[in-house]
């Protein structure tokens, strides 16, 4: 497999995850490397942050910097025509006229899917040297990063079933009903469709490869879904080697902070610290007008990257993961610099609050540990150890 780099930014909608992207592409254009950003949001704004119109294949922005909004139809077309004609036979079969069965062939999801399929394209073409996706919003991305799994189930176990089966009974289904039946063709195109899936899991999941970047706002909601988003990041093992901490208000020319503001503002930039350690963290402030436009873009990512490359690896590791134990499960936690004796563990509902001193760290539990309950923990070598067992295995 050829090496390149994709680097993915995602956060909760509205948190300024399309300027960044914009912003890194522009900058690793100016390192010498030919660049594409992609948007995979359906709600697209690439276009209005570089000032300019895009299309569905790649538009050339400025030298060497490439950008290309992703059209759904088009996509569809391109990737899985057969598959969409099928879906459009069985609406028109329930007696769905020919225009809202066009509406309908385009199944949840299929925008989103279709852009990790350009990305999958563009990086196997080797045209790129950085992809920089700006993607859909947290809970979307996190959906679509998980059905890999679920592609590579369907192409091992169900598929090769359900096609015999079809193949098998297709005579006598057409005595009794005309229901629109798979074609060979419709299931070579669905194959290939999950085999594409599952190359886009062992692209994403490679940390020489692709880097996750978390974009947050200095505000609670957003942290704790990006904390959120980060344990199911880390235990799906995708590489996340950044956070981005977008429109941090500083006092400055046109804005004067209260005592207040200052405080809060500096006890979330303390939070985001400690909630994810040992990730770098990246500021960039809240600006005086739009950022828009290529020379816009490009100050303000001078002021968060400064004189670093922004497609370098900026973290490389296993912050946290799973295991399987003996009476049950155990979560691993890479804490530097923490003493045993300075950390408390108090299990609240989905979630642990974990907390060394005066800083506390939530951290949210994937659906394996929930309904179980904590046994016990140790530090060794800078990991927190968090045995998780059944209630009645920590009641006995």
């Amino acid at each position: 497999m050829r090496k390149g780099r994709i680097i993915l930014y995602t956060g909760k909608g509205g948190v300024g995850k399309t300027t960044l992207s914009a912003l890194t592409g522009l900058l690793c254009s100016e390192w010498g490397y030919k660049t594409l950003v992609l948007s995979t949001d359906p709600a697209h704004s690439l276009g209005d942050s570089l000032d300019m119109p895009l299309s569905p294949e790649p538009v050339e922005v400025a030298p060497g910097f490439f950008a290309q909004e992703i059209d759904i139809y088009y996509s569809i077309q391109k990737y899985w025509g057969e598959l969409k004609n099928y879906i459009r036979e069985l609406f028109r079969w329930r007696g769905i006229d020919d225009t809202m069965a066009e509406e309908l062939s385009v199944l949840p999801g299929m925008d989103e899917v279709a852009g990790f399929l350009w990305v999958n394209h563009h990086y196997q073409s080797g045209i790129y040297d950085v992809i920089v996706i700006d993607s859909a919003p947290t809970g979307e991305t996190l959906r679509l990063l998980s059905l890999p799994e679920v592609a590579r189930w369907w192409v091992e176990r169900l598929l090769p079933i359900h096609r015999k089966v079809v193949g098998t009974l297709r005579p006598a289904i057409r005595l009794v009903s005309d229901i629109p039946l798979p074609r060979e063709e419709t299931y070579d195109a669905v194959e290939v469709l999950l085999t594409r899936l599952d190359e886009i899991h062992q692209l994403l999941s490679n940390p020489e490869i692709t880097s996750i970047r978390l974009v947050v706002n200095p505000e609670k909601m957003v942290i704790k879904e990006s904390q959120r988003a980060y344990t199911y990041f880390c235990l799906y093992g995708y590489p996340v080697d950044a956070v981005i901490v977008n429109r941090k208000i500083e006092s400055n020319g046109f804005i004067t902070l209260s005592e207040q503001v200052r405080r809060q503002v500096e006890e979330y930039l303390s939070w985001i610290h400690f909630s994810f350690s040992p990730l770098p963290i990246f500021t960039a402030p809240l600006m005086e007008g739009e950022v828009v436009g290529l020379n816009a873009l490009k100050s303000l990512g001078k002021l968060i990257f400064g004189s670093q490359n922004p497609a370098q690896v900026f973290y490389s590791g296993h912050p946290m993961r799973v295991e399987k134990s003996r009476k049950g499960y155990t979560m691993v936690l890479y804490l530097p610099f923490v003493e045993k004796s300075a950390i408390s563990l108090l299990q609240r509902g989905d979630e642990v609050v974990l907390q060394s001193g005066s800083f506390r760290r939530n951290l949210f539990l994937p659906r394996i540990l929930q309904g179980l309950t904590i046994e016990g923990a140790e530090l060794k070598d800078s990991h927190l150890h968090i045995h998780f067992v059944p209630p009645s295995s920590s009641q006995g």
